[in-house]
C-alpha cells in the first residue's frame, strides 16, 4: 500500500505530468460515446424485434438501457484510464505493485459501470412514472437506449482521462448513497427501517443485491482512494521540505482498512454472520477515528478549518447516537443515516483539503490556505 511519488512537485499539477492535452481527451471521449451509441441502439432493436417495451420495470426498456450504459461507462473508463496512463499521467502510480494497479483499475471499472447502471435505471423509473403505460417500439428503444449509453460512455471517458483523489472520493459516495436509495425504493418489506439499514442486505431479490454491492465497490474504492490520499500528502510534505514514509504509509494502510472493513460487511451480510457483519461495520469506525487523530495531529501545516470542521463531525455523530440512545428521539437507522453523512461529508472535505495541501499554496506558518 505504499503511496509512492516521484520527485518534490507541487501537488496536482506535478501529478498530472504527461497525459493528453484537453482536445485529444474530448476526442476520445466523443469517439467512444459515438460507438456507444452506434452498438447500444443497434443492440437494442435487434433484441426488441417485434416486441414493444415499457419506460421501467421488470423487463423493461430501462433495465436494458442500464446494462448497455454499464458496460460502454466501464469500458470507456478502463479505456481512457489506461491510455493516460501508458503517456505518462500520474506516473507515481508506476511504483505500486503490479497486484494493486489492476486491482484499482478493476474497482474503479466497476464502480463507474455500476453508477451508470443505477443512474439510467433511476431516470427509466422517474420517466416511467411520467408517462404510464407508454411502451417503445424497436426503432425508438435503440435511440432511447442509445443516447443513454453514450452519454454515460462520455462522462465516463472524460473521468478515466483525469482521476484524481476528489473524483474519487465523489463515485464511492455516489456509489453509495445512490445504491442505498435504490435498495430502500425497490424493498418488498416496507418497515424494514424499523430496524437498521443492513436489513436491506438481508432482503432476497434486486434489494439485497443492490445494497450489498454497493457497500462491496464503495469499500474497493475507498482502497483505491488511499495510495490517492498518501500521494497528497506526500507531495505537500515534500513541498514543505518533509518526507515522512512511514506517516504516509500508515495513513494508507489506515484509510484503505476501512475500505476493507466495508467490502466484508457486504460480503457477509447481518443475516448470515452477525458477529462479523457487526465487527467489520464496527472496524470502520475505529479506523476512522484513528486515521483522523494521526493524520490532524501528524501532517505539518493542516489547515485549522479541517480540524474545525472534523470536531464539528465528531460532535455531530455523538449527538446522532445520543438521539438515539438514551434519547430515543429516532432508532438505529436514523443515527446510521446521519453518521454515514456526516462521515462522507468529512471525506470530501478533507480530500479536497489535502488536494490543496498537495500544493505550495498553503501557507504552513499559519495553517491556512494561502
Amino acid at each position: 500500500m505504499s503511496p509512492a511519488g516521484r520527485g518534490g512537485g507541487a501537488g496536482r499539477g506535478a501529478a498530472r505530468v504527461g497525459g493528453s492535452d484537453s482536445a485529444v481527451i474530448e476526442s476520445r471521449a466523443t469517439q467512444l460515446a459515438v460507438v456507444s451509441f452506434v452498438v447500444t441502439g443497434a443492440l437494442t432493436a435487434i433484441l426488441m424485434t417485434g416486441t414493444r417495451l415499457p419506460l421501467s420495470g421488470s423487463g423493461s426498456l430501462g433495465g436494458l438501457a442500464a446494462w448497455c450504459a454499464a458496460a460502454g461507462a466501464g469500458l470507456a473508463f478502463a479505456i481512457s484510464f489506461l491510455v493516460e496512463a501508458s503517456r505518462g499521467s500520474d506516473a507515481w502510480r508506476s511504483e505500486l505493485p503490479r497486484a494493486k494497479r489492476v486491482f484499482d483499475v478493476a474497482a474503479l471499472t466497476l464502480g463507474t459501470g455500476m453508477l451508470a447502471y443505477l443512474a439510467i435505471t433511476a431516470i427509466a423509473a422517474l420517466f416511467g412514472l411520467g408517462f404510464r403505460g407508454l411502451t417503445v417500439d424497436p426503432l425508438g428503444g435503440g435511440v432511447l437506449a442509445g443516447a443513454a449509453a453514450a452519454a454515460m460512455t462520455y462522462a465516463a471517458a472524460l473521468a478515466g482521462s483525469r482521476t484524481t483523489s476528489e473524483s474519487i472520493a465523489l463515485l464511492a459516495t455516489a456509489q453509495l448513497f445512490i445504491g442505498t436509495m435504490a435498495s430502500m425504493v425497490s424493498s418488498p418489506d416496507a418497515s424494514w427501517w424499523q430496524l437498521h439499514f443492513s436489513q436491506l442486505g438481508n432482503e432476497g431479490g434486486t434489494t439485497g443485491y443492490r445494497f450489498n454491492v454497493s457497500l462491496i465497490v464503495t469499500g474497493f474504492l475507498l482502497t483505491v482512494l488511499a495510495n490517492y490520499i498518501g500521494h497528497d500528502v506526500r507531495t505537500g510534505l515534500r513541498a514543505r521540505g518533509r518526507d515522512d514514509v512511514r506517516l504516509v504509509r500508515t495513513l494508507c494502510w489506515l484509510f484503505a482498512g476501512i475500505g476493507m472493513c466495508m467490502a466484508i460487511a457486504g460480503s457477509v451480510p447481518d443475516a448470515e454472520n452477525i458477529f462479523l457483519h457487526v465487527g467489520s461495520a464496527s472496524g470502520m469506525l475505529v479506523l476512522f477515528g484513528v486515521f483522523v487523530s494521526v493524520a490532524l495531529r501528524r501532517i505539518p501545516g493542516v489547515p485549522r478549518d479541517l480540524v474545525v470542521f472534523s470536531l464539528i463531525v465528531v460532535i455531530g455523530i455523538v449527538i446522532a447516537v445520543l438521539l438515539w440512545i438514551p434519547f430515543g428521539y429516532y432508532n438505529l437507522t436514523g443515527t446510521e443515516f446521519m453518521a454515514a453523512s456526516l462521515l462522507f461529508a468529512w471525506l470530501m472535505v478533507f480530500v479536497r483539503t489535502i488536494s490543496a495541501y498537495a500544493e505550495q499554496g498553503i501557507d504552513p506558518e499559519h495553517g491556512g490556505l494561502g
